[in-house]
């Protein structure tokens, strides 16, 4: 992430209360880059602040005919626990955020979409991670091989809509993009 990045204001919002003096990259692997920013804080103050960079990320309802959603289940290692959730991943560099979805899809779910509806991008931790989240809705699905990553073992479930948005609301599905990407589906189809 470029220091032009955060420094520059959103829309009509004045510029960052923060100065950015230096910034150091402290940890790199094939899945997020650690920034170290020396700072100036609001308050006047020097500092430091630290921003995990996971990179962007593509998530997906994928939605049949009977109004059923497509649940996965994988070990979430930072949690040390199975989950329920929907297909989701990393965009790749250069890889447009609905590629990146379709290819999800693909893999995760071993499914293709013939309609795709734009859900809205979101921040997922915007305290320290600049990362964004890219949610679809996927819909006129054909059955194709699942194709996983060596890292993923996954167990794929269909419920209907209504009783994936109680799994919501009774946190049995814990994973925040998939419980927002669930809520704005109801949101999109009650339009």
């Amino acid at each position: 992430m470029s220091d032009e990045r955060l420094a520059r204001p959103a829309g009509d919002a004045p510029a960052s209360p923060w100065r950015t003096l230096a910034a150091r990259e402290t940890y790199r692997n094939p899945w997020l880059i650690v920034t170290e920013y020396t700072v100036i804080r609001p308050d006047g103050q020097p500092g430091i602040y630290g921003v995990v960079d996971p990179g962007d990320n593509a998530t997906i309802v994928a939605l049949d005919a009977a109004q059923r959603v497509l649940l996965v289940r994988d070990f979430v290692y930072p949690m040390q626990a199975w989950a329920w959730a929907l297909p989701s991943g990393m965009v790749e560099a250069g890889e447009a955020p609905a590629v990146a979805a379709a290819r999800e899809l693909r893999e995760e779910g071993g499914l293709v979409a013939d309609q795709w509806d734009d859900l809205g991008a979101y921040w997922t931790t915007p305290g320290i991670a600049a990362q964004t989240s890219y949610l679809y809705l996927a819909r006129g699905l054909t059955p194709v091989a699942a194709q996983p990553e060596p890292t993923e073992v996954i167990t794929r479930r269909w419920v209907a809509l209504d009783e994936a948005l109680a799994l919501c609301a009774q946190g049995a599905i814990r994973h925040a993009l998939a419980v927002l990407a669930l809520h704005l589906t109801r949101a999109h189809l009650a339009r």
